[in-house]
């Protein structure tokens, strides 16, 4: 299953991966993209993994059709989970997507947002300090 949250306006979407993935949920996916994309050039993503079940076999050849034509749709990727497969994996394909591509802890999530969603330049990573 995927479950997919979109803020339009800031060209931002969420995606939780928590199950098998069908062609319906991937379908779902491609065309929150694709609206995003009418509006912003390049968007900000946070994938959450819970856990990966079967994978409909029509998604594979589909999400190969997507990422030809899709190549440079993001600016900033999280990839956000507990399986200890998926930070080694997120560093050895990070460098070769064109898109900055962070890998967090599911403890971090909300870190993994404010990250994705920030400016280039900005350092989201120490807490704003509080004189009040």
């Amino acid at each position: 299953m995927l479950d997919v949250r979109l803020d339009e306006e800031a060209g931002f979407l969420e995606i939780t991966v928590a199950g098998p993935i069908h062609d319906v949920d991937y379908t779902q996916v491609v065309t929150a993209i694709d609206r995003l994309l009418v509006r912003h050039k390049k968007l900000n993503l946070v994938q959450v993994i819970q856990d990966i079940g079967w994978i409909d076999p029509s998604v594979w050849w589909k999400d190969l059709s997507f990422h030809l034509t899709h190549r440079h749709f993001l600016r900033r990727a999280a990839l956000v989970s507990d399986a200890a497969w998926v930070a080694p994996l997120t560093n050895l394909f990070a460098p070769l997507y064109p898109a900055t591509i962070k890998y967090f802890p599911l403890a971090n999530l909300e870190e993994a947002r404010r990250w994705a969603q920030a400016r280039d330049g900005e350092d989201v990573t120490t807490p704003p300090l509080d004189f009040a």
